[in-house]
């Protein structure tokens, strides 16, 4: 496992966050190419284990996994993230209740759930939270998503509002994977790259 940020002494929840300035990131970050990305399966770190995004689970779902990713996870020891199962449990809970749908879709997904053991669920910690926030932070700032509400109308406010949560959520994630020392799966290519270049030192494998 990785040292989590804040773990090495007395220090405070401003320490924590000072280890990304945010003076340093003025403007948005360029993409990066897909050959400067870990899509490559073969290079991932042996014997580590597996987290994965909430994509994963989902494009399970849909029978949607290339074999050869579907084969790399199950090889490893699976990691799941509450960040994940959040997610999931949300999609399980919004669907309306009176559509006749409802109770075939939300099955489906708590049946995944039920596949995942309370004992293999992992959290982010609370130095993961605060280093979390101000990376968050300051991506939806460079990334153009702190307009001023007195700018946008309710729906573009609304809308930014989502965003920003699932910044937190995706660098939540990414941040977790690093302190489990656990390779993070996920299709997530564009907010990836973007906190890749914070821990550069985590694993992950992206796919298509």
């Amino acid at each position: 496992m990785k040292t989590p940020a804040g773990s090495r002494g007395n220090e405070t929840a401003a320490d924590i966050a000072r280890q990304h300035d945010p003076d340093a990131y003025a403007r948005a970050m360029a993409r990066r190419p897909d050959t400067e990305l870990p899509f490559d399966i073969t290079a991932q770190p042996p014997d580590l284990p597996v987290m994965l995004d909430t994509n994963f689970y989902l494009r399970r779902l849909q029978g949607k996994l290339a074999p050869d990713l579907a084969a790399f996870v199950a090889s490893r020891r699976i990691l799941h993230s509450g960040v994940a199962c959040s997610e999931l449990a949300i999609s399980a809970g919004i669907l309306d209740p009176t559509h006749p749908a409802t109770p075939h879709n939300r099955k489906v997904v708590l049946d995944m759930l039920d596949t995942i053991d309370r004992t293999d669920i992992v959290a982010p910690s609370a130095e993961t939270w605060a280093e979390a926030g101000m990376i968050a932070g300051i991506l939806a700032r460079t990334q153009h998503l702190a307009k001023p509400k007195s700018t946008l109308t309710s729906a573009e406010a609304c809308c930014q509002e989502g965003l920003r949560r699932k910044l937190i959520n995706d660098t939540l994630l990414f941040l977790s994977a690093r302190e489990q020392n656990a390779i993070l799966v996920s299709m997530n290519r564009r907010d990836m790259d973007l906190l890749l270049r914070f821990r550069p030192d985590t694993s992950v494998l992206l796919f298509r």
